[in-house]
């Protein structure tokens, strides 16, 4: 199975990244990406899981860390794009959720992340928080683009889940589906189709049941799988198959290696 997001480059897993690479082969982890969330940390990322056959990056400046003064250019993804180990955009998008000081600001970088995936044919990662409306507002115009794009740790309402769907979007769905108080977001997920769907850690944050308040890593990814498999009534082994495919028809310059 796959984790396709998660922060290695996090102190709580870089200082341990050895036994988090070893935990994630027990667990029988094929894959990881790990999301980049700003630009001035991608060489050290790099340098970290450059030697690892099946761990990938993507390119980008995180909303949170969107100022006026903290910006991204088109270009600045030039250099970046072309690397092997670099198969998606962000993470980005818009995040409302303390206060909207700086929403122009996320909004200008959003779409310039969007104009890097047009430019360079790699998917957008996307993070929402307290901006459904923002976010639909601005991909709908580049719907003629055909963007490549997946709703990271989605917890969105249902109007989200059918604009996703109605765009051949993916959702990505995190620990936060084994937690007793989302029974919300289950009852939205019941009836997604399974091709949509990726799964993640997001670690080193939201470790799943039964592994809830400890530091999250790649290899917790094995409980979230087993759960949704049971919740789809599907065997794991097919709940795994299905997953890591939409991965790959996502993240289409990734490898199937099958190993670490």
């Amino acid at each position: 199975m796959i984790d396709s997001h998660c922060h290695l480059n996090f102190k709580k897993l870089s200082e341990n990244f050895e036994n988090i690479i070893n935990n994630s082969k027990k667990n029988n982890i094929s894959s990881i990406l790990s999301i980049n969330t700003k630009p001035e940390d991608f060489q050290d990322h790099l340098n970290l899981i450059k030697n690892y056959n099946s761990i990938y990056l993507s390119y980008g400046l995180h909303p949170n860390d969107v100022q006026s003064m903290n910006q991204i250019e088109l270009q600045n993804f030039d250099q970046y794009c072309n690397n092997e180990k670099v198969i998606g955009i962000g993470e980005t998008g818009i995040d409302l959720y303390h206060n909207d000081q700086f929403l122009k600001e996320q909004t200008q970088v959003f779409e310039t992340h969007i104009e890097a995936s047009i430019k360079h044919s790699l998917p957008i990662i996307i993070h929402q928080r307290n901006s459904e409306k923002e976010i639909v507002d601005i991909l709908k115009n580049y719907k003629s683009n055909n963007l490549k794009l997946i709703f990271h740790c989605f917890t969105g309402s249902n109007q989200l889940l059918n604009f996703c769907l109605e765009n051949n979007y993916y959702i990505s769905i995190s620990g936060i589906i084994t937690f007793k108080n989302a029974s919300n977001l289950r009852d939205i997920i019941k009836n997604v189709p399974l091709d949509s769907i990726l799964i993640e850690t997001d670690s080193p944050f939201l470790a799943p049941e039964p592994m809830r308040g400890k530091v999250n890593e790649p290899s917790f990814v094995k409980y979230t799988a087993e759960y949704l498999a049971k919740f789809f009534k599907l065997s794991l082994e097919e709940f795994e198959k299905i997953t890591d495919n939409n991965f790959f028809n996502l993240f289409t310059k990734a490898k199937r290696d099958n190993y670490l």
